[in-house]
């Protein structure tokens, strides 16, 4: 076996728990921040359904492979539903539906979404205190998700969610450790998408061979300070559809 993965393992794991880096005391990084497009389109999502559906049958459910088929449209209630119980904020202080290292939240929702009831192909937001999206943007003319996600050939999803980490929320505290946490933070918030998606009888498919540099245009994002860490398709197929 190359030593690569040792090696690196090493790296992450044993060095950059100094915490080489951080610029400020523990007592003095804000914790549960997130971004705000005070400006944009501000679109309220529906409150999130009780699911008739267990942990246990949502996990039984869940699966890596898609049979979606192009033409369908998520709704809002269903977005709603899905962003409102994964990834909302707490009505009372700063926690969320998930962990994040230190309360500092450093991870970003976005979805790049060609198919949402009533709206126009978009670049989005998730305000997780507001429970809105943010719509930022209209997508290029004749844009195709299959441009940042290209494979397998036989996935149509209608929304690529995107969480990118903004470095600097996070580093001020932990330093170098703070990707680690990201990556971590990213793969609890994937998790809650999964399930729920299960649940909701929604095709979820994490994906990590985005196109990094097609994303941050788009985002339109600082890369020295906020990049594209993962994403997930998202579909909507008839039951049972094979």
């Amino acid at each position: 076996m190359n030593d690569f993965l040792p090696h690196l393992h090493a790296e992450l794991r044993r060095t950059r728990l100094t915490m080489r880096g951080a610029t400020h005391r523990p007592e003095d990084v804000p914790i549960g921040l997130h971004k705000e497009y005070a400006r944009m389109e501000k679109i309220s999502l529906p409150e999130p359904h009780k699911l008739d559906c267990t942990v246990q049958e949502a996990i039984e459910r869940r699966r890596s492979t898609t049979y979606s088929k192009p033409g369908m449209s998520l709704t809002l209630d269903e977005i709603g539903t899905l962003l409102g119980s994964a990834l909302r904020r707490h009505e009372h202080g700063a926690r969320r539906m998930y962990p994040s290292g230190g309360g500092l939240y450093p991870v970003e929702t976005y979805m790049i979404a060609t198919q949402i009831e009533n709206l126009p192909p978009s670049v989005l937001h998730y305000n997780p205190t507001a429970h809105t999206l943010e719509r930022l943007w209209n997508l290029p003319q004749g844009f195709d998700i299959k441009d940042i996600a290209a494979k397998p050939e036989d996935l149509y999803p209608s929304v690529l969610i995107v969480f990118t980490s903004v470095w600097h929320r996070s580093s001020a505290k932990y330093g170098d450790l703070s990707y680690l946490h990201a990556l971590l933070e990213a793969g609890h918030m994937s998790e809650n998408i999964l399930l729920l998606s299960s649940a909701l009888d929604l095709e979820a498919r994490p994906y990590a061979g985005f196109n990094d540099e097609e994303i941050i245009r788009l985002l339109d994002l600082n890369e020295k300070e906020e990049q594209p860490v993962h994403s997930i398709t998202l579909s909507k197929v008839p039951l049972y559809s094979t």
